[in-house]
């Protein structure tokens, strides 16, 4: 598609009108709803974590469990925290570029990378997580396959969190080949 023929197309099209408190209104970072959204599930996890770091260690025995556990938690957690500030972030700066599809490909670009980091945080998290909870157990028959369970759980969970991902890039991706055509 050529960027003049979309240009023109643009300037041809007939809305309504909008009062400037309307423009201003969707112009700001409270009103759109992918954001808002966004910032809601990272009050939440933010709110959840932060309770969780507050009381583990009297609620899991954090002081029976070694120093180098206690430490691994806190700092993976602190990075889970940490990459949802990050993911806000860049999801709440405009895409630039010369074109549209310039835009576009930039990012994708930037999603896919944030996706790479957002799937690795998300297995970083569990490792600690599980770390922490059996760096005192002795594992027996049954233990083991009670971690074996805890481990294809989050196994499904990191593919599942994959597939989505994918299925956004390639959303993305689709938006930016129709401009090829």
């Amino acid at each position: 598609m050529n960027d003049d023929l979309l240009k023109s197309a643009w300037q041809g099209m007939v809305g309504e009108p909008k009062s400037d408190a309307t423009i201003k209104n969707m112009m700001q970072e409270r009103a759109h709803p992918l954001l808002r959204r966004i910032r809601i599930q990272l009050i939440i996890e933010i709110a959840a974590f932060t309770v969780f770091l507050i009381v583990y260690y009297d609620f899991f025995d954090g002081d029976r469990k070694p120093l180098y556990a206690n430490v691994i938690l806190v700092m993976g957690l602190l990075f889970v925290i940490t990459h949802n500030l990050i993911g806000y972030i860049v999801n709440r700066r405009s895409v630039t570029g010369n074109t549209i599809k310039q835009s576009l490909a930039r990012h994708v670009a930037r999603i896919k990378n944030f996706a790479i980091v957002s799937v690795s945080t998300r297995v970083l998290a569990a490792a600690c997580l599980l770390l922490f909870f059996t760096s005192t157990v002795t594992l027996t028959e049954n233990k083991r396959w009670i971690l074996a369970v805890i481990i294809l759980i989050f196994i499904i969970q990191i593919a599942l969190l994959l597939r989505i991902w994918i299925k956004r890039i390639d959303a993305l991706k689709g938006t930016v080949n129709d401009f090829n055509e």
